[in-house]
This record gives C-alpha cells, structure tokens and sequence, in this order.
C-alpha cells in the first residue's frame, strides 16, 4: 500500500534501473488481490524489501530475455531506442510479461498461535511542533516542526 513513504517511487527506480530504460517508461498500479492474492502486509518497513525484490526478480526476467535477443540478432540492434527494443522483441514475440514474488526470509513466526511477524529492522518515527496561539483569537503561526525517523537493523 502506498502511503506516501515513496513505495511506488522505490519500485519504478528499482525498475528502471533493471530493465535499463528512463523511470518514465515504468507504470505501478494499485495492489489488488487479482493480480496478487497472497500479497503480505506493509507494516515495519518491509514493503521496499518484499516488493523491491519482487519488482526486481520480474524485472530481470524480461531484461534477460531482452538481451538474449540483443545477442541473437546482428549488431543492428546494439543502439535501438527503448521503444524500438520493446517493438522489435514484440514482433519476435518474445515474452514482454514476468510474475516476480519474493518470500522475506523467517518474516512469519511460524508458531500461528502467537501471531506475530519477525522483521529484521524496525522504525520509530518522533515529532514535535513549535506553534505560536494567541488564546483570545485564536490565531495561531507554525514557528518549527522537527520529524525524525530512525530504521533500527534487528539482526
């Protein structure tokens, strides 16, 4: 789920940096269980890990396949923009499609009756306003937020 820590923007640069074309080229939808029934929960920060890897063992399917053409074929095809990549291996038919799925190492307790997960970091996010109120009117001026978030390595 994105909730505004960037998680669709980690994926598109893990994308784009596999399959060697501009973050532009890269589109995410939304998570749903048509596409991936057993998706896990986002809590403790492991979306980036779960899904980055997935994106990326996707990913590494169609470059894979993508280079195997750029090897099979004469030197023509060494310099061809990313649309004519992708145009020339959909008239060679090669499949442009990947389903990538990454299981976190021990992420579940595997004992049910506890009910609780194992991440291997955890983090703890603080915040503290400063504001300014006058209390007869009510006017008030932010004078200073601070935000801190900390990612704390478990093992």
């Amino acid at each position: 789920t994105e909730m505004g820590q960037g998680l669709h923007t980690k994926m598109v640069s893990i994308a784009a940096e596999v399959l060697d074309c501009d973050v532009d080229r890269i589109h995410v939808s939304e998570t749903s269980t048509d596409t991936v029934p057993n998706a896990t929960k986002t809590s403790a920060s492991i979306s980036s890990d779960i899904n980055g890897m997935a994106v990326r063992l996707a990913c590494e399917q169609i470059r894979e396949r993508l280079n195997i053409l750029l090897r099979s074929d004469n030197d023509q095809l060494q310099n061809l923009s990313w649309d004519d990549l992708v145009k020339h291996a959909y008239y060679k038919r090669i499949d442009l499609s990947a389903h990538g799925f990454y299981a976190a190492p021990d992420a579940f307790n595997t004992d049910f009756g506890q009910n609780r997960a194992n991440y291997h970091y955890f983090t703890q996010g603080a915040a503290a306003a400063e504001v300014e109120l006058d209390t007869l009117t009510g006017d008030w001026h932010l004078l200073r937020v601070d935000i801190l978030m900390v990612g704390v390595k478990m093992r």
